[in-house]
């Protein structure tokens, strides 16, 4: 959702989606702090979900991390669970 204040906008919300044919991901789904807890990250997520349906997605994946116990909670509310798996990344500097 972009504001428009005269000539000033601002991006209140935004979210990147990904699907590679086998399975979606949610990357980022992000809320300007004045704007939060008024549901506008739900409604982005279910959004991101019906089009993932849309087109034959049968599973949705996203990382979050473990510090950010809120955002897991936010998570659990729109239905999603934690899975045993090891996450791994390679830093290339």
């Amino acid at each position: 959702m972009i504001l428009h204040y005269g000539d000033l906008y601002v991006i209140i919300n935004t979210i990147i989606t990904e699907y590679d044919g086998h399975r979606g991901w949610l990357y980022t789904v992000a809320v300007s702090p004045n704007y939060q807890r008024q549901g506008i990250g739900s409604k982005l997520v279910r959004h991101a979900e019906r089009i993932l349906i849309a087109m034959k997605c049968l599973k949705i994946n996203l990382q979050v991390s473990v510090s950010k116990a809120e955002v897991v909670e936010f998570y659990r509310k729109l239905g999603y669970l934690v899975e045993e798996r090891v996450s791994m990344g390679k830093l290339i500097a």
